[in-house]
C-alpha cells in the first residue's frame, strides 16, 4: 500500500532527475535516460515510437500503445514476476515541453490507469 492509502503506483513527472528527493530514489524507477545515477533502485529508458505507429489495422497493439504506457505496462510485470526490482513509485524523465502530451496519453491508457496513479 502506498502511503494515500491507494494500492495504485505513484507516478511523478520530472524534467530534471534532481527534482527528486535522494531519500526516496533507492525504492524508486526511473523511466528516461538510461545513463541516468543517482541512486535510483532502477531505470528504463523509453523506447522509439514505433516505425509502425498508425500504419496497421485498427486495433493493432504497436500502433494504439505509446512507447512510455508499454514500458509500464512492461516494467510493472516485471516488478510482479521478480524480473525487476520492487519499486514503491515511478518518476518519468520528459522534457517541459513533452509534459502535457505524455501525461495525456497515459491519463487516456487504461491498463496505466489500473495500476499507477498520476500525482499532479
Amino acid at each position: 500500500m502506498t502511503s494515500s492509502g491507494t494500492a495504485l503506483i505513484p507516478l511523478t513527472f520530472l524534467s530534471d532527475p534532481a527534482e527528486w528527493p535522494e531519500e526516496r530514489r533507492r525504492d524508486a524507477l526511473l523511466i528516461g535516460e538510461a545513463g541516468a545515477d543517482g541512486g535510483w533502485g532502477d531505470v528504463a529508458d523509453i523506447p522509439a515510437a514505433s516505425p509502425f505507429m498508425n500504419r496497421h489495422a485498427a486495433g493493432c497493439l504497436c500502433c494504439t500503445r505509446e512507447p512510455v504506457a508499454m514500458v509500464l505496462a512492461q516494467v510493472f510485470q516485471d516488478r510482479v514476476v521478480g524480473r525487476r526490482p520492487f519499486f514503491r513509485e515511478v518518476a518519468i524523465l520528459t522534457g517541459a515541453q513533452d509534459l502535457v502530451a505524455v501525461r495525456q496519453q497515459l491519463e487516456n491508457d487504461v491498463l496505466v490507469r489500473a495500476r499507477y496513479r498520476l500525482v499532479p
